[in-house]
């Protein structure tokens, strides 16, 4: 397989390593880095899992998880977010360690539909406008 066939995928979930669904990444999935959205336009909500949305006004940076996956990994992670009410949206990340370097475009799914009521989670932290999912 080419590398170009590969996609970058940023979780920020259930997804991540120690997630209940990090084996949907199998083992062809390349681990690339802890990241944030470069851009703070987002949200996270705790709905039993959590959800990504974009906001129309200030938001967050999104903390989370790169990974280079392979078609297949793509399929299945696009079939299992898909199935579950998110789309893919295309984002662009930095690396925490190395927040001077050149961003990189990754898909994220998000939750097309930002909630009016919320409720209060000790599983989204925030953190100097970056937001995170943490295990519990």
């Amino acid at each position: 397989m080419k590398e170009s066939d590969r996609s970058n995928l940023f979780v920020y979930g259930t997804l991540k390593k120690g997630g209940t669904l990090h084996s949907v990444l199998g083992n062809s999935s390349e681990f690339l880095g802890v990241c944030s959205t470069e851009e703070s336009k987002f949200d996270m909500h705790d709905y039993g899992c959590p959800i990504m949305v974009l906001k129309n006004d200030e938001g967050f940076e999104i903390k989370g998880e790169l990974y280079s996956v392979t078609p297949e990994c793509m399929a299945r992670v696009t079939a299992v977010e898909c199935g579950a009410g998110y789309v893919p949206f295309i984002i662009d990340t930095y690396d925490v360690d190395y927040p001077e370097g050149e961003p990189l475009k990754a898909i994220a799914f998000i939750y097309p539909t930002p909630y009016a009521t919320m409720t209060a989670s000790n599983r989204v932290k925030e953190n100097e406008g970056v937001k995170e999912w943490v295990s519990l």
